[in-house]
């Protein structure tokens, strides 16, 4: 909290990057995105931990065939269905997307009034949200806004274009 003032007096070294770095699991998904969203998924978890929200990033890009096998759950693979996109058509496929999840220690919480409150965080920063989303609520969500389509994106990507 005094760090700043043992720094100007010399008690402690002046970092030499200031960006934060959070627990090894949301590092390692922040590491998979794009560089404009690691920039923004930094930013907003510094804010949301500054807020006093226990949350880690636990999913960030993801391959077409990683998401083809989440789609598989539910439908052709064991469990619930716990995705309604192919590879391809998530967000998470482009590097500009990543989910958290709010912890209680090392206790995942899968609901809370959190999540809404990190949303109105990420917001704030310019971020879109799957909580707002019509008909497919995903709360844990978070991506860059980029006024491109999912297609825009399949485009790009398959002309080695950047997305973002």
């Amino acid at each position: 909290m005094f760090a700043w003032f043992l720094r100007l007096f010399g008690f402690i070294d002046t970092p030499t990057s200031t960006a934060m770095t959070f627990d090894a699991r949301t590092e390692s998904n922040i590491n998979t995105l794009l560089p404009a969203a690691q920039a923004k998924a930094r930013e907003f978890m510094e804010a949301c931990l500054a807020a006093g929200i226990p949350l880690k990033i636990i999913c960030g890009t993801r391959t077409y065939e990683e998401q083809d096998d989440l789609y598989a759950h539910g439908r052709t693979k064991p469990g619930p269905i716990v995705t309604r996109a192919r590879g391809g058509y998530s967000w998470h496929n482009f590097g500009i997307a990543w989910d958290v999840g709010i912890f209680d220690g090392i206790r995942y919480i899968g609901e809370s009034p959190l999540y809404a409150k990190a949303g109105e965080i990420g917001k704030s920063l310019g971020l879109e949200w799957g909580g707002d989303w019509p008909g497919i609520e995903d709360q844990p969500h978070f991506q860059l806004k980029l006024g491109l389509t999912l297609a825009n994106c399949r485009e790009r990507v398959a002309k080695g274009e950047a997305i973002a």
